[in-house]
């Protein structure tokens, strides 16, 4: 096969959103002379038009072959709504003693009569363990000049140093996922990142998830009610799907943070949930429970909120994956629905101005102060 042929099929697998290897150092080359090969072929009267765009450097680290999949997976939904150029960054254990290797390809959208736009492009760097310590320099080399640059940190997994050493000092939007966390412990090194990464804004797949249910619970409180039963609240209670401990944990830290509730103690109690104890500035203590279920869920893993006031109960419930129920002591009880929205929405929501939410690293160190908690001497939490 000719230069010139093997160019022209290249150019055909990119423009069809195929993978191509390259080697590691012609990355930049292999991809300026497709875009060349794209504007000269767009200009035919027959041929399909294609267009580059990009709004943001977009740096996602994975680990192995199935995570990588998930990940150009993901790019490829989030390019019509927000084009990137897509670096993915993948550890794959089977790659040991193996060099660097990569692969570019495209986001391609197709449109209304068979015409296909080519958004942006996807740059995949996969190599063996310990090849993080050469992806900071190869997000240097690899990122558009001029555009800003995200890190989406969707795997608590991965090696803390990539992010802390490598990334950070590039990225100008820090985009994590709590409900990746496979268990709370995880939750204070996400929170310990969060903090190195500010000033620069970070926002959290898992907070955007439940987005829609705290809006409903704040709600509640709407006039008529207004916001007294929240500051005489005697008691709380988040209920959740079984491994959505951080879910729950930040919908604690939510209330917690803005009534300004004081973290005691903690104690685990007999159905495997914990009880939380606040002092408040006014008024007795409030005991707050986490509280596992077995109900339908969506991702965002909160099956329901319970506030008591000491004389009455502000209840919102899940009844199905997309519904919940409103129980007022001042009205019938009334089913609503709950928007989901998909992973790649989210990415979409964090990258525009619902990514730069204050609040929510406020939210993450009030989480992880709760599980800081020490155990007692009866090995309860306090």
């Amino acid at each position: 096969m000719s230069d010139a042929d093997r160019a022209r099929a290249n150019f055909e697998r990119f423009a069809r959103g195929e993978p191509i290897p390259v080697e590691v150092g012609e990355i930049e080359r292999e991809l300026s002379s497709l875009w060349q090969q794209a504007s000269q072929t767009g200009g035919g009267a027959s041929a399909t038009a294609v267009s580059r765009a990009m709004l943001w450097n977009l740096v996602v680290p994975t680990r192995g072959r199935q995570g990588l999949e998930k990940t150009k997976a993901l790019c490829d939904a989030i390019a019509p709504a927000v084009p990137v150029r897509a670096i993915a960054l993948c550890l794959d254990d089977t790659r040991v003693g193996q060099p660097l290797s990569a692969t570019i390809d495209s986001n391609v959208v197709s449109q209304p009569g068979g015409g296909r736009v080519v958004y942006c492009e996807e740059i995949s760097l996969i190599g063996p363990p310990g090849a993080e310590a050469h992806f900071g320099a190869m997000v240097r080399a690899l990122q558009v000049p001029g555009v800003r640059t995200a890190t989406l940190w969707m795997d608590a997994t991965m090696p803390s140093a990539l992010l802390a050493r490598e990334l950070l000092p590039v990225t100008r939007r820090l985009i994590v996922d709590t409900g990746s966390c496979a268990r709370p412990m995880e939750l204070r090194d996400l929170e310990v990142l969060a903090s190195r990464a500010l000033p620069r804004p970070v926002a959290d797949l898992g907070w955007l998830r439940l987005g829609s249910f705290r809006l409903l619970f704040a709600g509640l409180f709407d006039p008529p009610v207004g916001g007294g039963p929240l500051r005489r609240a005697t008691r709380l209670a988040v209920r959740y799907r079984a491994g959505g401990d951080v879910s729950a944990l930040l919908v604690v830290a939510w209330l917690g943070l803005l009534l300004d509730w004081t973290p005691v103690r903690a104690a685990e109690t007999a159905g495997g949930g914990i009880r939380f104890q606040f002092q408040r500035p006014v008024g007795a203590p409030v005991q707050a429970f986490l509280v596992p279920s077995a109900a339908a869920c969506d991702r965002s893993a909160i099956v329901g909120i319970e506030l008591d006031d000491g004389s009455d109960q502000y209840v919102l419930t899940r009844t199905a994956v997309d519904e919940a129920e409103v129980r007022l002591p001042i009205a019938p009880p009334r089913t609503v629905k709950l928007d989901a929205a998909s992973d790649a929405e989210l990415c979409v929501a964090a990258l525009g101005p619902r990514g730069r939410d204050p609040l929510f690293a406020r939210c993450l160190a009030y989480a992880a102060r709760l599980w800081s908690l020490e155990l007692d001497a009866a090995g309860s939490r306090r």
